[in-house]
């Protein structure tokens, strides 16, 4: 397991549980599936507080259970990548936000919240919300389509239930009911909302959805291939992309390495359908010749299908974007030669070092000390063979090359320890300022008070003076410090979301 990686791990359950589930958690990351009383045992906490823990991080789905061999007791194993996806929430609320309007961010919001809820009391805490925030009425009906709209685009998944009553359930669920819309009794729902009937009344009391992040991820991968088209053409080329994906699904499944023959008048028919990129309509065959020939290798034109069928290669796209990443990595450590004696390698395979400088054009000097400063920082590998000579003893041949797995499994390091110190500085920026912070936070309550029971605009003046010039600066300082920390996280955890999905496709 890694170590920067658990570090994040421990950082953001202390962030967002407080450091018993902290405890529990990192004791769980380096020890793997272990029962209650070891925990018990290893972190000394007392026992209520260790069930208090698993009880926090399983309803949070950042820990399972299994049954043991006497099947009486449970065995729990922490899913510590589902902790990772908490510093990805900003996201998905925004996607959905663009996606599908403000109620269904809202939704969403509301689930990643509490983890999981029945669909009646999400969509009435969701009414309560929008009355008492927005001063605004949505009907349970509107809210309902909202809701089975998120469910068959599959953003939302029912949560698996058990079947026999065990002291350790087993948790199952078929896979033709993950995405089947819940029973909603809108007459219920509206007794519910008038506190004329309980909350247990309702038909879909013991049906649970939550927060299907894989599907999420499918968005997130797209928008990555279609910026990178996008950046490296132009929209209309990225378009086209984003299309094409789009008719993927309908014959492949979301996440294989290659999809079947997509007929590409399909996509010249929807270009001309929608009418919204007649730069593209005017030059498809153009688009889509460049495309084929690109070296990421997208899209290939299908053998067996032809006539006009492209394939899209999602792991070779992946390869070839890891690839360039890498390489910009050793770019920016070192420096341009260095990236070249790199991309040399990797191309050649295996190269003696005295092919190097002849192959790179570098000088034989620089060349081995950049070779061997790669070698130092696990970018290239070496590898020595024997030879039998007929004149003498055995000579020994060193060649280099490149480990692209291991490299990539480096650079995760390399984030994840970046990720850490951004959220420490972050973490120190907020304790030095602590008073500061809270005396701002204090005077935009009273404000908002103030303001809501009809103020005047000297009254509000007077209470923002509290705060001092001085104070000011400092409070703009910590906000544009704030917002390079969090600028660069999210750069960050765009890096390892590409990297995880190169090793996804391996």
């Amino acid at each position: 397991m890694s170590v920067q990686y658990g570090k994040v791990v421990s950082l953001i359950l202390l962030e967002r549980f407080g450091p018993v589930v902290e405890k529990v958690g990192t004791y769980l990351y380096q020890y793997g599936t272990v029962p209650l009383l070891y925990i018990k045992k290893n972190t000394n906490l007392p026992l209520s507080k260790v069930k208090e823990a698993l009880c926090i991080l399983i309803k949070y789905r950042l820990v399972t259970f299994t049954p043991n061999r006497n099947e009486n007791i449970a065995n729990y194993t922490l899913q510590h990548d589902r902790v990772l996806l908490t510093l990805r929430y900003a996201k998905y609320i925004n996607l959905i936000k663009k996606k599908f309007g403000n109620e269904c961010e809202m939704i969403v919001e509301e689930l990643l919240q509490r983890s999981y809820w029945t669909a009646s009391e999400l969509i009435l805490k969701v009414i309560e919300r929008i009355k008492r925030d927005h001063n605004k009425i949505v009907t349970i009906l509107a809210l309902r389509e909202k809701f089975f709209s998120l469910v068959t685009a599959q953003y939302l998944i029912r949560l698996p239930f058990s079947r026999e009553d065990k002291p350790v359930p087993n948790l199952i669920l078929e896979e033709s009911e993950q995405f089947v819309p819940p029973p909603i009794d809108l007459k219920k729902m509206t007794s519910v909302q008038n506190n004329s009937e309980p909350v247990d009344s309702l038909p879909d009391k013991d049906v649970y959805w939550t927060v299907n992040f894989d599907r999420f991820h499918q968005d997130m991968r797209d928008k990555l291939i279609v910026n990178a088209f996008t950046k490296k053409f132009d929209e209309n080329g990225g378009e086209f992309v984003r299309l094409l994906l789009q008719q993927m699904y309908m014959r492949t499944s979301p996440w294989a390495e290659v999809s079947n023959p997509v007929p590409i008048v399909e996509i010249r028919d929807i270009v001309r359908k929608q009418a919204t990129h007649q730069h593209l309509l005017a030059f498809f065959d153009q688009y889509v010749n460049v495309l084929e020939q690109d070296n990421s290798n997208l899209i290939r034109q299908a053998g067996e299908a032809g006539g006009g069928s492209f394939q899209i290669f999602l792991k070779e796209t992946f390869t070839k974007f890891a690839e360039e990443t890498v390489e910009q990595v050793v770019l920016e450590k070192f420096d341009t030669k260095a990236a070249r004696i790199f991309r040399l390698v990797k191309s050649k395979k295996y190269i003696e070092p005295d092919q190097i400088q002849q192959l790179a054009m570098i000088p034989a000097k620089e060349a081995k000390r950049l070779s061997y400063q790669l070698l130092e920082e696990n970018f290239l590998q070496v590898q020595d063979l024997k030879k039998s000579s007929s004149n003498g003893p055995n000579k020994c041949f060193t060649l280099f090359h490149v480990d692209f797995d291991q490299i990539i499994r480096m650079i995760l390091e390399l984030c994840y320890k970046t990720l850490f110190n951004i959220m420490t500085r972050k973490n120190h920026e907020r304790l030095v300022h602590k008073r500061i912070i809270d005396k701002k936070q204090r005077v935009d309550t009273i404000i908002m008070g103030m303001r809501a029971q009809g103020a005047a605009e000297e009254q509000l003046s007077d209470i923002e003076e509290m705060i001092t010039p001085p104070e000011k600066e400092i409070l703009q300082q910590i906000d544009l410090t704030m917002k390079k920390l969090n600028s660069v996280e999210l750069e960050i955890d765009e890096t390892i979301f590409l990297l995880q999905m190169y090793l996804i496709y391996q």
